[in-house]
Formats: C-alpha cells, structure tokens, sequence
C-alpha cells in the first residue's frame, strides 16, 4: 500500500499527516507558530517553522513506522503572500514577512506613480495591480530596498510552502501558483515557467533573487539524504511542487465540483470555488487565482476565526487584574452557548474587523466592535453574536462570489478549525441559506488533501479526488432563524458603510 506525507502550513500552526492511498490518515501531529505583530509588522521565525516541520514529519514517523517505511510522495501547502528571503541553501537570512505585514506598500505604489500604464499592465497580465497591503510583491521591494544587508544575503524570496521544500530537497523553486501574489507571472493561461518581464520591468524587482519556476504540478525532486534520515522517511519520496491553502482547499473540500462551494474557516475565511478563465472584479477585491488545472476565485472575507478567538482568549477567559478567568480550551463550550442564545444573540451584532476588512471591500482601517449593547446584554450573548458576525460577513461575499463565478453555490462545504463546532456550522447554514456540509476531520483535512494530490500525482490513486471528500455532517437552514438573520444582515454592511469613516479618522 502506497502511502505519503501531507504537511499544511497555517499561520498559527504547522500540521502533518500521514495519509493511505485508501484516504485514511495513519497519523498525525501538530506544532504551534507564534507570530511577532506591533506597528504593521507581522513576522514569524522561519527556522522555528522549519523546526516545526521536522518535528510533525518525525511524531507521524514513530507512530506508524511500518506505513512510514511505505511512503512515496510528499506535498506542502501553506498560507500564502508571505516572504522567506533564504540563502543558497535555502536557510533563512531574516524573518518571514506575513501576509499582516504592511511594510512595502509604499514602495508598491511607487510603480504606479512613476509607470503611468503599471495599473493596466499588472491588471490584464496577472490580476491584481501592485497596491501593497500585504502582498508578497511589496516584502519582496521593502527587503530589497528597505534592508540592503538582508537582500545582498538573499539568493531567493520564497513563499512559505517553496522554503518548506527548499529544506526538504536542498532545491529552490516555486510556481505559477506559489508566486501569485509576488505579481510577477503572466496569468492569461496556466502553466507558464517563466516570469513577465514587462512586470518585472514595471515592478523594479531583482530578477535575480526570483527562484525559478516549475510546472504547476511538477516534481521538485526527492528529499535530501540528511533530511530523510533525520525524519526518519526513505531517500527516495519525492517531494511535489506546493500548493497554496485555496488551492489545497479547494481539493479537501471538493470545490472543483460544480455546485459546490469550499469554507475554509481558520485564522481567516475564505470562499472557494472554480472560475471558467482569467478575471478580475477590482471593486470586490475579487481575482481568479491560476491553479493546477484552471482557475479559483480569489475571495478572501479576512480574520474569522481569529477574531472570536481573539475575544475569547482576551475578554471572555481573560487572565489579567481583573482576575483569572482562564481555561485551556476556549472553544470547549462553545457549541453550548451557541445551544443556549437565540438566533440574533438578543440584539448584539459583531463586526470581526479586527484587522481590517477584506473582499467585498477592503479597509486596513476598519476595526472590529459589538453593536446594540443593552443593560440585558449577558456575555453569552457575546459569544454568539461572534460567530454570526464571521457568517454575516461572508453572507456579505457569497453572491459576490457567485456572481464572479456564474456558478450558484447550492452546498457549501466547512473545514478548517471553526468546523469542529456543530453550532458554528448551523449558524452558517442559517445565515447564508444553504446546506452546509462539515468535512470529517476538519483539523486535518487540508494536509490529508495534500498527501492525496501527492499520491495523485505520483500516479499511485486512480480514483478523482473527489472521491476522497467525506462530510460528517449537514446542516440544513431553519426557517425560524432565517427570519431573524434576514432582518439583521443589511444593517451588518450598513454597519461598515456607516462606521467606515470614524474608523479612518481614529486610524488614519
């Protein structure tokens, strides 16, 4: 039995699988990240996250030695627009930049300011035109010119699922796909090994730090002999070219079928599904991203999860001279105060804006808040209206989304971490009126998708992928509650409109 290694790669942790090509995941193992946030900055160290790897790679490898041994593909996704500059080994010279990270913007306007056609060459070429806000395209211009000693170190800028696999293989590459968001690549068709010149011209980039592109699918090569032997895995498992986590999404929860949409639901919330060509709705912040095969909607909703853990952590179980509320799970009761609120949270609505809005309209000033506090409001009500403000928001994306794409999302399918939580699942299906579907194992089912694409490509499965999507559960809409969030979502994007310029004003 043929089995691989599925690695995914989040922004708050690293998770690793061992996957059967039966679909059944052997083992598994997690490591945390910590990020460094303050100013516009976000960093993480990216030796600790190749520690992290490593560590994954070894606890999968001494629980199911024998399934160990029988590996023979490996895959890597990861989050993305997120920059590695490494050495010629593929060591990194400075901290990762996150997709939080802000530095560079400036440096991405001065394209447009100086290059009069840059907005409708970046726009018709790749897709998105070089505004900064996060975008690899901007770490990639601030390390070049903001810090000169860490560029003159630099033999490549790499996103973090090509660092990951520079150190499993000793080979530097990335993709069409990986590189999206340096905004470099000619997006019209899928499969180009080469970077646009023009935009590279336009955007000032050192080509020579650029690492060099392989085939969307291709094979990067077999591990490094002192990797596979530290880990514990044969010499010979080859390692496949990344895969960014919309990409690795879209195969864990079957968006490549149609009528049939992927929520992702981590630190961030996302939309997935396919799109029949290159397109762009600028105006919704809305892209087709190029993948292995065609193109997905880029519709990103922004901080999720992250903003009800957010709160959870620092004012529900806050541990500061106020007391000691703390506990060791945040989310362990969730689901029964989700049980307990009706519909609506009595009245309060969140805004998750916590670090900004994202598509249907983006804002880095906007910020989060609770709306229609009364003297009854109880903190349970609180908790609630934190899960319904992160379905609200995509409720605010979905016909967005279905417009761009054409295609009507008749189910939706729920991972990720939030998927763990019953209530959060049915709160979604209330809200955006569908039937909403929770993968098993939702913790794991994007590095379990990654093990399978793996083996897909290795030529070890012969059955679609989409063979290999198991729900456990479907949540369907009630109509009692449908009433109430029917009357609650318009104020949500009124809410934003209405705010948006108080929030400018304090955060400008």
């Amino acid at each position: 039995m043929a089995h691989a290694i599925g690695i995914d790669v989040g922004t708050t942790n690293v998770k690793t699988t061992l996957v059967s090509d039966e679909g059944k995941v052997v083992a598994s193992a997690a490591r945390p990240l910590k990020s460094r946030r303050d100013d516009g900055r976000a960093e993480q160290d990216a030796a600790a996250l190749w520690d992290a790897v490593r560590d994954t790679i070894r606890a999968v490898v001494g629980t199911a030695p024998t399934a160990a041994a029988d590996v023979r593909a490996l895959g890597v996704c990861s989050q993305y627009s997120s920059i590695v500059p490494v050495d010629a080994s593929g060591a990194p010279v400075a901290p990762m930049m996150l997709y939080m990270d802000l530095r560079g913007t400036a440096r991405s306007w001065e394209i447009m300011e100086r290059e009069p056609d840059a907005f409708a060459l970046f726009v018709d070429h790749h897709g998105v035109p070089p505004v900064g806000s996060g975008l690899s395209l901007g770490h990639i211009l601030f390390f070049q010119h903001e810090c000169p000693e860490v560029h003159e170190r630099t033999a490549a800028y790499l996103e973090p699922m090509d660092y990951v696999n520079a150190r499993l293989t000793g080979r530097i590459t990335a993709t069409q796909c990986t590189m999206f968001t340096s905004q470099l690549c000619d997006n019209r068709s899928i499969g180009t090994t080469e970077y646009d010149d023009e935009l590279v011209r336009l955007s000032g980039v050192d080509a020579s730090r650029l690492p060099p592109l392989i085939a969307v699918d291709g094979a990067i090569g077999p591990l490094n002999a002192r990797v596979a032997d530290d880990v514990g895995l044969p010499r010979d498992v080859i390692v496949y070219a990344g895969l960014n986590d919309s990409h690795a999404g879209a195969y864990a929860s079957g968006a490549l079928t149609p009528g049939r949409g992927g929520l992702a639901i981590g630190t961030t919330a996302v939309l997935l599904d396919t799109v029949a060509d290159k397109r762009s709705d600028l105006d919704v912040e809305m892209v087709a991203l190029p993948a292995p095969g065609g193109y997905l909607a880029w519709a990103e909703n922004g901080i999720a999860g992250k903003a009800v853990e957010h709160v959870l952590e620092n004012i529900v179980y806050a541990l500061d001279e106020l007391g000691d509320h703390g506990t060791d799970d945040y989310f362990a009761a969730l689901d029964a105060v989700i049980e307990q609120v009706p519909p609506g949270s009595n009245g309060v609505v969140f805004l998750p804006w916590l670090a900004g809005s994202l598509a249907p309209e983006a804002s880095g000033k906007v910020r989060g808040a609770f709306l229609n506090l009364s003297l009854d409001t109880r903190r349970t009500d609180l908790v609630r209206a934190m899960v319904e403000g992160t379905a609200y928001n995509l409720a605010w994306l979905l016909p967005f989304v279905e417009r761009f794409t054409g295609n009507p999302m008749e189910e939706i399918v729920f991972f990720g971490g939030a998927a763990r939580s019953h209530g959060w699942a049915q709160v979604l299906a209330d809200v955006l009126d569908r039937p909403v579907l929770a993968l098993e194992d939702p913790d794991h089912a994007v590095a379990r998708a990654v093990a399978l694409v793996a083996l897909s490509r290795h030529g070890d499965l012969t059955d679609d992928l989409d063979t290999f999507v198991r729900t456990a559960a479907v949540c369907e809409p009630t109509p009692n509650a449908r009433d109430v969030y029917e009357r609650v979502q318009p104020q949500f994007a009124a809410a934003f409109h209405a705010l948006r310029p108080i929030y400018e004003a304090l955060n400008g």
